[in-house]
């Protein structure tokens, strides 16, 4: 992996999003103008909403896959296969943000 790529770190829009924890689930309401677009509503399960709440604090895809196997008893090479599609689809739906070094 080049340096460059290592220190890129991802963290949750915030800002475009507002969030409410449901049971097991994490609701994410787009919104667009400050006004909530309730069409685009986005569902987490509770492995999403993990993923999530750690990237409130701004993590490298390195960082974020050492605390997720501290969270979940799961095969390394599952989880980084999971995480990288799950940063790729979040940052497609600009629900997480791309911070370069």
């Amino acid at each position: 992996m080049s340096e460059e790529r290592q220190e890129t770190r991802y963290r949750v829009n915030g800002a475009d999003f507002v969030t409410r924890q449901m049971g097991n689930e994490m609701v994410m309401v787009p919104l667009t103008d400050k006004v909530a677009d309730m069409t685009s509503v986005l569902t987490l399960n509770e492995v999403g909403a993990d993923i999530l709440r750690l990237l409130e604090t701004p993590q490298t895809k390195e960082e974020l896959i050492r605390q997720m196997l501290d969270l979940y008893d799961v095969d390394e090479s599952t989880l980084i296969e999971d995480v990288e599609a799950f940063i790729a689809e979040a940052t497609q739906k600009n629900v997480i943000e791309i911070i370069q070094p």
